[in-house]
Parts: structure tokens; C-alpha cells; sequence
């Protein structure tokens, strides 16, 4: 079983939703370059979804992809994909 991380931020609201979003690209996630695209889709600043991002990253709620010429793109850990299963049960539960 995946540990959960413990859900103690103020970016925990909106961290389900910046998950899933990612979850949604098949190539996985490169800040910076879409981070205004993503901001678009959640309907936030680009500068939120830059800390969302490294709220996760740190969580360990993302995990890195290692591709050509140096570029780093991210994709769910486990352990993100456990927290939007975790989030989307307690949701349907309501």
C-alpha cells in the first residue's frame, strides 16, 4: 500500500484539480513552458500553478521524465495518482 502524504497545505483545495490536469497529458507536464496553458484550463494565475507545481513536486505527488536534450517533463507518482483516487472517492461519497 502507497503512504499517503498528509494533506496540510492551504494549496490542498486545488491541488486535485492541478493533478488531474496533468493526469490528462499523455507526454506528462513541463513548467514553465505550459504553465499558462494549464492556468487557462483551471481558470488560475500562471504564478499559481507554478507553486501547485512545486507543492507536488515536493509532495512527491509528481515524478520526473528524463528526455532528450536535457529537458525534464513530470507526470503522477503512485503517490499522486493514489491522492486523486483518494480525492475523487471522498467527493462521490458527499
Amino acid at each position: 500500500m502507497t503512504e499517503h502524504p498528509p494533506l496540510h497545505s492551504p494549496l490542498d483545495p486545488f491541488l486535485g484539480p492541478f493533478l488531474r490536469e496533468i493526469k490528462t497529458r499523455d507526454s506528462g507536464f513541463q513548467p514553465g513552458l505550459e504553465s499558462a496553458e494549464v492556468a487557462d484550463a483551471l481558470d488560475v494565475p500562471r504564478a499559481f500553478v507554478n507553486a501547485l507545481f512545486t507543492s507536488a513536486q515536493t509532495r512527491g505527488l509528481l515524478k520526473p521524465i528524463y528526455g532528450r536534450a536535457s529537458t525534464v517533463r513530470w507526470a503522477l507518482s503512485p503517490t499522486g495518482h493514489d491522492l486523486i483516487d483518494r480525492t475523487e472517492h471522498s467527493s462521490s461519497d458527499h
